[in-house]
């Protein structure tokens, strides 16, 4: 049996999630308009941002 794809979200979809403010600024500023994303998509977007060196 094929496992079924993951379900897609927009980032105005994330945006409404959010917990707070500040999730939902982190979020607009990382995901692109008129993009769909997987909840591990953002997760992992998110993660990477938070683990970048500081220059």
């Amino acid at each position: 049996m094929a496992k079924d794809k993951p379900q897609k979200y927009s980032k105005e979809a994330f945006l409404n999630a959010a917990k707070n403010n500040n999730e939902r600024l982190l979020l607009n500023v990382l995901l692109r308009d008129n993009q769909s994303y997987t909840k591990e998509d953002v997760e992992k977007t998110v993660k990477t941002w938070k683990n970048k060196e500081v220059k």
